[in-house]
């Protein structure tokens, strides 16, 4: 197994409140990404529903990744990607989709440019158009990890990239569905902290091969 800790630039977006579903999902984002947090109890991923005197708004935050892989070049044969939870965990479940936001900027609304690549708009997009990672998964309690298996497509972009970027969001949040009540809120542990850092975990194609090799007692 080899593991690759996501760079610093790792951070979130949110979408800002607004009573309209699209418009906050299909959102350029509110104001520029953050990059900076070392740990956050309400920043990383959020799906909200918010009621009061101005009526029902929603409200998303989405979380983004990259990993350097560069000295890969042969496909994995198997990956996980793996954040630790910080405080709040209520939000859940979460999937890993493909993402093509500017890793090295914040100058850029991440909301808007993670869909570079995916032949998509921000406008009405849907879950049929974009690149899923994984499955939705369940997220760990406050303290634990979350680990994320990735498939077979983002193996092949482990091996075909230089650098392989996610996004992290609610499972509804992809599949185009309004949440109807809670403020469901995951943060988490990012690079910044020096510690319990999001990774991706790999096996190497060599590796599998070494291994088979000393099981069957073949020298190859």
């Amino acid at each position: 197994m080899a593991t690759i800790i996501a760079s610093t630039n790792d951070g979130y977006q949110h979408s800002g409140l607004n009573a309209n579903w699209d418009n906050v999902h299909d959102a350029v984002g509110l104001s520029m990404p953050d990059t900076n947090n070392t740990r956050d109890a309400l920043h990383g991923v959020r799906y909200e529903y918010v009621t009061g005197r101005g009526g029902t708004k929603y409200f998303l935050t989405r979380a983004f990744f990259d990993f350097d892989v560069s000295d890969i070049d042969e496909k994995p044969t198997d990956a996980t990607f793996n954040f630790t939870s910080y405080t709040n965990a209520t939000c859940t479940p979460l999937i890993v989709v493909k993402s093509g936001h500017d890793h090295t900027t914040v100058t850029d609304n991440w909301f808007s440019t993670w869909i570079t690549g995916q032949i998509v708009t921000l406008s009405g997009w849907g879950h049929g158009d974009i690149s899923a990672y994984s499955s939705s998964t369940s997220v760990a309690s406050a303290g634990s990890q979350t680990n994320f298996i990735l498939n077979d497509g983002a193996l092949d972009d482990i091996r075909d990239l230089s650098v392989f970027k996610i996004c992290l969001l609610h499972a509804n949040d992809y599949y185009d569905i309004a949440p109807t009540s809670g403020l469901l809120r995951t943060g988490m542990y990012w690079s910044d902290y020096g510690s319990s850092r999001p990774s991706l975990v790999y096996t190497p194609a060599t590796e599998a091969v070494t291994d088979n090799a000393t099981f069957f007692g073949t020298n190859f």
